[in-house]
């Protein structure tokens, strides 16, 4: 007997929360930049652009007290929205405490701002966490390879030198 693909909300929280929803962690810049080498190498062989979007999530009160249990739990559900709002050949990479950065392979500028509007609209709103609901404030920064850096960790500095905060965030 057939039965139906279970849809995302159908699998319980801890299967979805499998290798397939697990983003990858640089633990600094030098890091990510290694990571990232051979998109760079790619991207200068065929002269094409790159963006990277730096993002950063900030709890605002009264999130106090947040355990470890809750800010992983935090973590990953931003990670799940950000890993469902991008293409598959684009790159989530979580850079430790609550900032990730968004490889966006093939894009330009304009490509970048269309992404970055879609993350604004995604992880705008408050976050239930554990039966406690958190709010966010959400800051974003786009930069473009080759104008903007040569490497991961020039781009990645780019971006971050470029953060704005999320309207209404």
């Amino acid at each position: 007997m057939h039965q139906a693909p279970l849809l995302a909300q159908d699998v319980p929280p801890a299967q979805r929360l499998g290798s397939l929803t697990q983003i990858p962690q640089a633990e600094s810049l030098a890091a990510f930049g290694l990571r990232v080498s051979r998109q760079f190498a790619q991207c200068r062989r065929e002269g094409e652009h790159l963006a990277l979007l730096w993002l950063e999530i900030e709890l605002l009160a009264p999130a106090t007290g947040l355990t470890d249990a809750e800010h992983d739990s935090l973590v990953q559900t931003v990670s799940l929205r950000l890993r469902n709002r991008v293409r598959g050949a684009d790159e989530v990479v979580h850079m430790g405490g609550h900032c990730f950065a968004v490889l966006l392979q093939k894009a330009a500028a304009m490509e970048a701002q269309l992404v970055d509007q879609r993350l604004r609209s995604a992880l705008r709103g408050a976050y239930c966490i554990d039966s406690r609901l958190l709010h966010t404030r959400i800051r974003l920064g786009t930069a473009i390879y080759p104008q903007a850096g040569r490497n991961g960790a020039e781009l990645a500095e780019a971006a971050r030198g470029n953060l704005s905060e999320m309207e209404g965030g």
